[in-house]
């Protein structure tokens, strides 16, 4: 076996790529799984932990570093990979959020509220909640359970929502008749 710092970067990448293959295609039901899950565990915390480095190289203002790293061929497409660094994809990831929050404005209206992209970078996107949600504790679990749920199934380079604090004082969700829908309805004819 060759020493992995021998080898060129490429060559790094056509050795893991033919042994996860191989693990993945063993006949082993069961170590195949396992494989499979290990390098998805892998693939988590590689994205998670250059999606914070990013994030404090861009907090002490290395816009430059970072342009800079992008053209070194083993950093430049390691962050590409994980979708970092880099925001030549913003318009595709504006798409790909739209899209889901798409699928959960329905359940927040009627409830009588709205979301709003703040901002979105590296993973993280930041949403300010309007209307009756907007300081609602129910808030946080509609964020949780649905719009999260919703962006990863969407978006492979989501890494997690942070919710602007809310301007209205904490209050519990409305009940189903308090929620204004715009509609009036009278008496049955007769």
């Amino acid at each position: 076996m060759t020493a992995p710092d021998e080898l060129a970067y490429g060559d790094i990448l056509e050795r893991a790529a033919e042994l996860a293959n191989s693990l993945l295609e063993c006949g082993d039901e069961r170590m195949a799984a396992e494989a499979e899950e290990l390098l998805d565990w892998l693939d988590a915390y590689h994205r998670e932990g250059l999606g914070r480095l990013v994030e404090m190289v861009r907090q002490w203002r290395g816009e430059l570093f970072l342009e800079q790293a992008a053209l070194d061929p083993v950093v430049g497409e390691l962050l590409a990979t994980y979708g970092l660094g880099t925001d030549t994809d913003s318009a595709a990831a504006e798409r790909v959020i739209q899209l889901a929050l798409d699928e959960v404005r329905p359940y927040i209206h009627s409830h009588g509220g709205e979301v709003e992209v703040l901002a979105v970078s590296d993973g993280v996107v930041q949403l300010r909640m309007h209307g009756t949600c907007n300081g609602c504790t129910a808030a946080d679990d509609t964020v949780t359970r649905r719009i999260e749920v919703s962006l990863r199934e969407h978006w492979i380079d989501f890494r997690r929502v942070e919710m602007e604090e809310p301007t209205e004082a904490p209050h519990p969700p409305p009940s189903p008749g308090e929620v204004s829908t715009g509609l009036t309805i009278g008496p049955r004819p007769s």
